[in-house]
């Protein structure tokens, strides 16, 4: 055989050698483990509740991700990662960053608030809401303080706000004077801000505040945060499915993400906050959460005062 056949059949040998050894191990589909994943990196997308907003729209941006909304009675998406409160998605969301409960305050008029209260705070915010502004010192035009809180049943945010206003035991009046979202605390922050508002101030996560800061700035005005003293911390957490989603809840806990967090609205699982967001402060020490047991009279004292 002339030395260019010899040369052709080697190819040809080589090449079906080649083919059996890709056959024999190519990547299997049903495999976990597998490398195969029906949704790239690139085709993923964010899906956050109303809180989560700022969270989701950097991150996407970040990574070149689609966004969307999502509501905790949603189903998890095949082709999306849902980022929200651990208590609030599925067994089985990794755990990347905590947000604590706080109250948001009108900046103009929070200076009133502390003068009369010393100290805002939920004992402060039953005592004085549905009191005229005028009567604690404030503008007649103010008309009377009103306190924005979400339904406790519609998440663990508004079940643990509502769990920092119950403690105080308000009065079987106390409802009439809260004016309310039923979706989330998301929107009862967007509530607070978007013209004209509808509270003065709200009980709310630091990260559903975070989210709306910007549009209180852009309405000339500063929104003033205050933390309870124990402050209730939340965890937030990340599910999806698929080597692609996998992949980018794993980089959420990197040194580079972590450091990120602060200026989002949200706080690292561990160590100090870094780049934390203008108007945000230093939360005091930390509560429990709400027990099973707790949520229950919770829930029952929310229909009690305020009604369905």
């Amino acid at each position: 055989m002339s030395g260019w056949r010899a040369g052709l059949v080697a190819i040809a040998l080589g090449g079906v050698v080649l083919a059996v050894g890709w056959f024999l191990n190519r990547p299997d589909s049903s495999d976990p483990t597998s490398t195969t994943d029906p949704v790239t990196q690139s085709d993923l997308r964010l899906a956050c509740s109303a809180a989560f907003s700022l969270v989701c729209d950097e991150l996407a941006e970040r990574n070149g991700y689609g966004r969307s909304d999502y509501s905790i009675s949603d189903p998890i998406p095949e082709d999306a990662v849902v980022i929200g409160f651990a208590s609030d998605l599925p067994a089985g969301a990794t755990v990347f960053a905590r947000s604590p409960i706080a109250i948001a305050v009108w900046a103009e008029k929070a200076p009133t608030l502390e003068n009369e209260c010393g100290t805002v705070t939920p004992a402060c915010l039953v005592e004085q809401a549905g009191t005229p502004w005028s009567e604690i010192g404030g503008s007649s035009g103010w008309g009377a303080v009103r306190l924005g809180l979400s339904d406790p049943e519609t998440g663990i945010a508004d079940l643990e706000a509502w769990k920092l206003i119950a403690s105080q035991n308000p009065g079987t009046d106390f409802g009439q004077f809260v004016p309310l979202r039923r979706e989330t605390d998301g929107d009862v922050v967007t509530d607070l801000v978007l013209f004209p508002s509808r509270a003065d101030i709200v009980v709310a996560s630091e990260v559903a505040i975070g989210s709306q800061l910007a549009n209180a700035r852009g309405r000339a005005g500063r929104i003033r945060v205050y933390y309870p003293d124990p402050t209730p911390f939340l965890a937030v957490a990340a599910i999806g499915e698929g080597r692609a989603a996998a992949n980018f809840i794993e980089s959420l806990g990197s040194e580079d993400n972590q450091a990120l967090l602060g200026s989002l609205g949200l706080r690292p699982l561990i160590g100090e906050t870094t780049n934390l967001m203008q108007d945000l402060g230093t939360p005091a020490g930390e509560a429990p959460a709400v027990t099973e047991a707790e949520k229950s009279a919770l829930v029952t004292s929310w229909n009690s005062l305020i009604g369905n």
